[in-house]
């Protein structure tokens, strides 16, 4: 494994749901293992200062309390969830999974709860003497107050978690972390292929699934150890199968290299936000035709949408001006992507299940001009011909001719 992959599933660990709560136990654990080793240090008058009887109270009202605010607060969150896969796209519930304030939250309860737990059954025995029933207190009393805090900051977000609105904005962040990425590594550290070349050795996927992430440390390793060329057929977010060529290789690998190779690529059931920038505006336009279907009929967060994926877009493009292209691994060849297909996501569904509707065309055209003034070069040939597209699908879907002449005006030419 490299270090690449490596950080991978560190970053995926650390947003999981489990991990944070997890923290919270271990470290709840921890300090009560190591109160009495800290108590030597405090001086002994302080001794005398806490009893037995006050401890164990807060203990235990700690222990009573926080296991069922901990149960409630994940069924609001799961109710959240099941609200926001209802009202936008289930595939933006993982980053509603991944919402630090709710997490923290949760982990504070639960740590608390085994932090009172663990501390009533060390009072229970002779593990803790009086120098240690201070440290207890005082550790019980910080537990208090970041129960508190993690009570108030809970019901702040319990305004909005789940809300539609807040759906969009998070997919806004990841697609903004994502295309920051792109921005940063196009090409994964490699170069610019334009075409898969005829010749070379072809190697196919031996599983079925979404490339989730490439490893491009792995191949920079095995071009050097080996000295060998790769020309890498997919990108992550592409579908594969045993028929899938993955790459073609300047000559045959040996039957090690080849395992290694495959292991480079990260392939699982479903697209992943993290590597993968078509894919959050994908979730993002099918947020807006959920928005637009005729059983929740909310134009205005399609027009939300279109104002979303015109940001991420325009900021990816601006960056990627601005920031100069590394190549880390010259000898391995990678397709760019491809803006047509970035435009695409964005605005076709929209424009398709919105084509009825005069204010969503107005806005879909308005968002594509404003697109290619910003970058003529990069979007200028993809937004024309979406706008001529979105036109044309708005001709049949609006009912009034005069509506059609309208739409006309804003059309790019």
């Amino acid at each position: 494994m490299s270090l690449s992959y490596a950080r991978l599933l560190a970053r995926r660990m650390v947003r999981s749901l489990w991990f944070t709560p997890a923290a919270y136990a271990v470290l709840a654990v921890a300090v009560l293992l190591l109160a009495p080793a800290a108590a030597v240090l405090l001086p002994d008058e302080f001794n005398e200062l806490i009893g037995l009887d006050g401890v164990d109270d807060l203990l235990g009202v700690l222990a009573n309390t926080l296991l069922a605010v901990a149960i409630f607060s994940l069924g609001i969150m799961v109710s959240s969830l099941q609200a926001a896969a209802s009202a936008a796209t289930p595939r933006a519930r993982p980053l509603l999974m991944q919402d630090r304030t709710a997490q923290n939250a949760i982990s504070v309860f639960i740590g608390g709860f085994i932090f009172a737990i663990v501390g009533t059954v060390g009072l229970s025995t002779s593990y803790y003497g009086a120098p240690s029933r201070v440290i207890l207190f005082l550790t019980t009393c910080l537990v208090i107050v970041s129960v508190i805090y993690a009570l108030i900051r809970w019901i702040g977000r319990l305004s909005n978690l789940g809300d539609v609105s807040e759906v969009v904005d998070l997919l806004e962040g990841a697609a903004d972390r994502a295309f920051a990425e792109l921005a940063r590594r196009p090409l994964l550290g490699g170069v610019a292929m334009t075409a898969l070349p005829d010749h070379g050795i072809p190697l196919h996927a031996d599983r079925f699934g979404f490339v989730q992430a490439i490893d491009d440390a792995l191949f920079a390793t095995i071009c050097a150890e080996q000295d060998v060329d790769f020309h890498l057929a997919v990108r992550p977010g592409t579908y594969v199968d045993s028929s899938t060529v993955l790459l073609k290789t300047s000559k045959p690998l040996d039957e090690d290299t080849t395992r290694s190779v495959r292991q480079a690529f990260v392939i699982g059931g479903d697209r992943t936000f993290e590597a993968d920038p078509r894919y959050c505006l994908i979730v993002l336009s099918e947020t807006a035709s959920k928005a637009l279907s005729a059983g929740i009929n909310d134009p205005g967060t399609a027009i939300d949408v279109l104002g979303t994926s015109l940001r991420v877009l325009a900021k990816w493009s601006s960056a990627a001006r601005e920031t100069p292209t590394r190549v880390t691994c010259p000898r391995l060849h990678v397709p760019p992507v491809s803006v047509d297909d970035m435009v695409v996501d964005a605005f076709r569904w929209i424009a398709r299940d919105g084509a009825g509707q005069l204010e969503v065309q107005i806005r879909l055209q308005k968002a594509l001009a404003s697109l290619a003034a910003h970058d003529p070069v990069v979007f200028g040939a993809a937004a024309r011909a979406m706008s001529h597209e979105a036109f044309a699908r708005a001709k049949i879907g609006l009912a009034l001719p005069g509506d059609v002449e309208i739409l006309e005006r804003f059309l790019l030419d």
